[in-house]
């Protein structure tokens, strides 16, 4: 089965147990009955379900699918829970405190979730556009060893040349650039004109060189890009991982809340 034909197949899938859930709840709503326990419980279900994916995630051991096909049913069940969210609330924003919070945590949710399914999607593809993907653990050390064989090169350059040019180029413009991750958001757009802007000035300082000088510079060019790179690198991929950082506790958040609320549901009916 093509992945085209998975995906037919999963909106499929998807459309029939949203309809079942529409014409449950209209059932039990047209005989009077309790709708909002039935959806309330399947939804606390589904949410509890849907968390086993980071679960799996951190247990990649386990033969229970494939990441993949995990998170594309983590993508459609998170869609159906939408649905019996909706069913639940009979599509209108709670009116008591506690369930007006409830409600903004799954609302908080879900849009992280869609949030994080475009990052996912979107920028794995592009992390390759400039430089090689690099793992992002081994980045902060990369950067390290960059800054450390520049400030050689400074040393280097005052030593041979006897002149202060690069190295007062160096404190005046380079040193904050070979420290901590530089133009972060600019990178996550793809926006390169502050890379430019630096080359133009790496460029108007070497008219004044002389030619042992002018090497040394070419040198400590190539770790510029080297650096942007691995900037570029470290922005994007922390994105991709970031994200979760607020998924993941808004989830477990609403969790305990909606345990909270189906506590005090049951004792007042």
């Amino acid at each position: 089965m093509t992945l085209t034909s998975r995906r037919h197949f999963a909106w499929v899938l998807f459309a029939i147990a949203a309809i079942v859930a529409w014409v449950v709840d209209y059932a039990l709503r047209i005989e009077l009955r309790r709708a909002e326990i039935v959806t309330g419980l399947t939804l606390f279900i589904v949410v509890v379900f849907l968390t086993l994916f980071n679960a799996r995630k951190k247990l990649p051991f386990l033969p229970l699918l494939r990441a993949s096909t995990w998170m594309q049913i983590h993508i459609y069940v998170g869609l159906l829970s939408c649905v019996l969210f909706g069913l639940h609330t009979g599509w209108r924003v709670p009116t008591g405190t506690f369930e007006t919070t409830l409600a903004i945590l799954f609302y908080l949710v879900a849009i992280s979730g869609i949030v994080g399914l475009g990052i996912s999607r979107w920028l794995p593809a592009r992390l390759t556009v400039y430089g090689e993907n690099v793992i992002f653990e081994r980045i902060p050390a990369l950067r390290a060893t960059l800054r450390r064989e520049v400030e050689e090169m400074v040393l280097e350059s005052v030593g041979k040349a006897q002149s202060s040019a690069i190295a007062d180029f160096y404190d005046l413009r380079l040193r904050n650039f070979f420290q901590g991750t530089r133009y972060m958001w600019y990178h996550v757009i793809g926006y390169r004109q502050p890379l430019l802007d630096l080359l133009s000035e790496v460029r108007g300082l070497e008219r004044y060189l002389n030619a042992e000088e002018q090497a040394i510079l070419a040198q400590i060019v190539e770790r510029i890009h080297a650096r942007d790179d691995l900037d570029f690198q470290k922005a994007r991929q922390g994105v991709l991982k970031g994200w979760l950082f607020i998924h993941i506790p808004l989830t477990y958040s609403m969790l305990i809340a909606a345990m909270v609320h189906g506590v005090l549901a049951w004792r007042l009916s």
